[in-house]
């Protein structure tokens, strides 16, 4: 279902309460339903023999004797809708599954609790809540019994704390939109968020412009779509991806200006400017073992695809299906793997590590690859682009907020690819967070 309303609705809170709203609705429905059929038929004959109409019949009998059932099935929409709001946390709705899809990402696993056990938590909590409340609504002779109007006022209790949630979600987004703000997004990798947090407190700290962060928001395609529908502002892209992915132009090698064709076509089809790049190159490659590549002799990407047959491999899904990813790979180089892992860019190193695949797919400036004493192939057919990581911005925040790119222009061509791997090294690595190795950055260049 998010899938489905992402295009149509964008990203953020409407998708995800749309998505919610949905999922709750069946079971509380199906319970009314079943509850009201549950009602003895003796009871609705007694009623008709006392003269009630239907409203007093659904109002004094149906309706008391269905409540159970009715809370029963509350009961399984309040646990089952807090366990999906986490995974609204993809397309940028927040919550507490921010700190799962973080940990994910960064394969922190005290920042997946940190989202996971408040939210196995709350669930529980409405769970016993609301069980207790069907309980005492199955036995007649409780005080609640004797006082059939505390039923209304727990009714009406609930359904104003869902209002009030709801409400507050809209006029969150209400306020965002209205304020003076920019929203920084990223997709779903350490050096991105990196990045974004650079542009973030840059901005925060040189203008008065508010940031909303929408991190981690998965794939080139959601983030562009995004873009163009106005829910992101800006996030930092890299030329060959957009190249190759967004603009699906074919790439030959040689010294072809990537980057000026990346430009042009933006601003012409997308109304959507690249500023100046930060000043490194990361291009995409396959790792192995220093050990494996040295035992086979495997060196660049035509050596691996000799033995790939025999061979396992983990890769993002974004990689495994992108032009510039294994599709393009496997065509120029005749590789094919034994068996294909789709996992999260940072579990990655994890499978090599434990043996559970013998080759990924990386970055040139990956912080992990000296951890796990990877290396990475020698693109011998010059199959890959020029990777120039830049910041996009749409044209119409950037006409509004000119000081934007003079706030971001001191940055712009500072960064170079061992600074950028170094920095990595310090998240992915050492733990700092993306938000204290961005800072320590700016500091350290007397940026903030």
């Amino acid at each position: 279902m998010l899938a489905f309303l992402v295009p149509f609705l964008g990203l953020g809170d409407a998708p995800a309460l749309v998505v919610l709203t949905f999922y709750a609705l069946y079971p509380i429905l199906r319970g009314t339903y079943t509850g009201l059929e549950s009602v003895p038929p003796e009871c609705i004959e007694a009623a008709d023999g006392l003269g009630f109409s239907n409203f007093q019949k659904l109002r004094w009998v149906e309706l008391p004797l269905a409540l159970p059932v009715i809370i029963s099935g509350m009961r399984v929409a309040t646990a089952m809708t807090i366990g999906i709001a986490t995974i609204a946390a993809f397309i940028g709705a927040g919550g507490l599954g921010d700190f799962i899809t973080q940990g994910l990402a960064l394969n922190d696993s005290s920042l997946i609790l940190l989202g996971a056990i408040p939210t196995a938590l709350l669930a529980l909590s409405f769970d016993y809540g609301i069980s207790h409340l069907e309980s005492q609504l199955n036995h007649r002779k409780t005080k609640l019994s004797k006082h059939p109007r505390v039923k209304e006022a727990i009714l009406v209790v609930i359904c104003f704390i869902l209002l009030i949630l709801v409400g507050n979600s809209f006029f969150k987004e209400y306020i965002n939109k209205r304020s003076e703000s920019v929203v920084i997004a990223s997709k779903n990798f350490t050096e991105q968020y990196i990045l974004a947090e650079l542009m973030a407190q840059l901005i925060e700290t040189k203008t008065p412009l508010k940031v909303i962060r929408k991190f981690n928001l998965g794939a080139t395609d959601i983030i562009h779509q995004a873009l163009l529908r106005g829910n992101v502002d800006l996030y930092p892209e890299y030329s060959g991806t957009a190249y190759l992915t967004v603009l699906k132009e074919p790439f030959n090698s040689g010294n072809e200006p990537v980057l000026n064709k990346v430009r042009s076509a933006y601003k012409e089809k997308f109304k959507l400017i690249w500023l100046e790049p930060f000043g490194f190159s990361n291009s995409q490659s396959l790792a192995v073992k220093k050990d494996f590549a040295q035992k086979h002799q495997t060196h660049t990407l035509s050596d691996l695809a000799l033995i790939s047959n025999n061979l396992r491999i983990a890769a993002p899904p974004e990689f495994l299906k992108r032009a510039d990813g294994l599709p393009g790979l496997s065509k120029v180089y005749g590789l094919t793997f034994k068996k294909m892992m789709q996992v999260d860019p940072n579990l990655m190193y994890s499978a090599i590590e434990n043996q559970k695949v013998d080759v990924i797919a990386a970055f040139t400036t990956d912080g992990k690859l000296q951890k796990h004493n990877l290396v990475t192939l020698k693109d011998d057919k010059d199959f890959y682009p020029p990777y120039h990581a830049a910041p996009v911005i749409r044209e119409a925040v950037l006409i509004s907020h000119p000081e934007i790119q003079e706030t971001l222009a001191p940055v712009l061509g500072l960064i170079s690819e061992e600074k950028m791997t170094d920095l990595n090294y310090k998240v992915d690595v050492e733990g700092l967070t993306p938000a204290e190795a961005a800072h320590q950055f700016l500091v350290e260049f007397n940026l903030i």
